[in-house]
């Protein structure tokens, strides 16, 4: 999904404040996510989908696996070496539940979870958790600089790192960062297709979001 850059607000603002804390830029940090993301769905698409087919089983493996990816996340992200221990440990919790639960929701626009007549507690929840977010993935059809910048501001932007003003200052940073560079992304993609739009003399009458 791709905004035109006219109907976004700039985070020009935003920029002003970005770096104090991060060895690095915006669109750095976007790559890192990017990067990470993609490892992240190959090691737990097989499981993710054995999840869907099997909750009750399936559930113990997956979330060591959703936990290896965590501590790979929170041993690497910018940043993190200067968190203290306890908000290190709410941010693995937190990066393992996002790894889990988002990439399942992600992942099951391609394969939909099996139904059942009795369905244990862990099938329903699920079953409503993919209810509720798997059709805004259709809709969205997010590519994967998308889904990993989405997946970064859960870790930060909805993460409950409030213990200290540095924690918080470092999860402020990591969002604005993401957001710039999400931003960057989806203006150079417009400025593509508008040129595409040019050269094939095609009038560029479009206002909003386009897929």
């Amino acid at each position: 999904m791709v905004i035109a850059p006219e109907a976004r607000q700039s985070p020009e603002s935003d920029s002003e404040v970005f770096g104090k804390h991060l060895a690095t830029n915006p669109q750095e940090l976007l790559s890192f996510y990017v990067e990470h993301s993609k490892i992240s769905l190959v090691k737990l698409r097989g499981s993710l989908v054995a999840l869907m087919q099997n909750p009750l089983n399936q559930l113990p493996a997956i979330k060591l696996q959703t936990d290896e990816v965590a501590f790979d996340l929170c041993s690497l992200s910018p940043g993190a070496d200067l968190l203290q221990n306890p908000d290190l440990e709410i941010l693995f919790r937190h990066c393992s539940f996002v790894s889990l639960w988002i990439n399942l929701a992600y992942i099951s626009t391609e394969c939909p979870l099996s139904e059942s007549d009795n369905e244990a507690v862990l099938t329903k929840f699920i079953r409503r958790l993919l209810t509720g977010i798997t059709p805004e993935f259709r809709r969205l059809k997010l590519d994967p600089v998308e889904f990993a910048a989405l997946k970064a501001i859960c870790v930060w932007k909805v993460s409950p790192l409030n213990n200290n003003s540095t924690a918080k200052v470092i999860a402020g940073e990591q969002y604005l960062g993401v957001a710039k560079a999400l931003n960057e992304y989806h203006q150079a993609i417009y400025q593509e297709m508008s040129m595409m739009y040019a050269a094939l003399n095609i009038n560029d009458s479009y206002s909003g979001d386009f897929f």
